[in-house]
């Protein structure tokens, strides 16, 4: 299993682009985001300032199980609703089972989980949004490693987001993504699911 704070204490973040994810910039221009907002994985916290400044949320949350990322995004700061904390997704925070976000912000988090926590990150998403809640996430399709390689970041295939996702969100929407970093065109997929109701 990766060892995140000690890859943020070596500063080996090659995922950290510095910037916000380009697809995002559309997302925000859509109107795709309101009320409370979580962004599970969050690192530096990139995504997490340019939600709070791009939309009309009333609140940001990053997540991020690395104390150093989450001290790396605090000490970037500066924008008013944005809150980051310590925690794992696996293990909520206690409070946070049915915390109500409207909205989770899906970038870079789910790729970089082992494929085996795979139904448990669809549930513990499940869990954290409102009824009708919605996921909207960038999924790593094919992460170009070489012949033999392991990730992270593990890729995914359409197939497989339709058995994980399909019993507790529907599908709404999905598409290229408008926007890429560099390397990355044409091996990623964008998704807006919708929680459904239920157990």
């Amino acid at each position: 299993m990766t060892d995140w704070e000690q890859r943020y204490r070596e500063g080996n973040t090659p995922w950290d682009k510095g910037t916000p994810a380009p697809e995002l910039a559309a997302a925000l221009a859509d109107g795709l985001f309101a009320g409370r907002v979580l962004v599970p994985g969050c690192g530096m916290g990139h995504d997490v300032r340019a939600i709070a400044m791009g939309a009309a949320v009333r609140e940001v949350v990053g997540l991020d199980v690395a104390p150093s990322a989450v001290a790396g995004a605090r000490r970037l700061g500066g924008v008013s609703g944005v809150r980051f904390e310590q925690g794992d997704l696996f293990a909520l925070p206690e409070g946070w089972e049915g915390a109500g976000f409207d909205w989770v912000w899906e970038h870079t988090c789910f790729c970089a989980i082992a494929p085996a926590f795979r139904e448990a990150y669809v549930e513990a998403v499940w869990r954290v949004l409102r009824p009708g809640g919605h996921l909207l996430a960038i999924f790593y399709l094919d992460p170009g490693l070489d012949p033999g390689e392991e990730g992270p970041p593990h890729g995914v295939s359409l197939a497989e987001l339709d058995l994980l996702f399909g019993r507790r969100f529907q599908l709404e929407r999905e598409w290229a993504p408008r926007g890429a970093y560099p390397g990355r065109e044409g091996r990623e997929w964008v998704r807006l699911l919708r929680r459904r109701e239920g157990e």
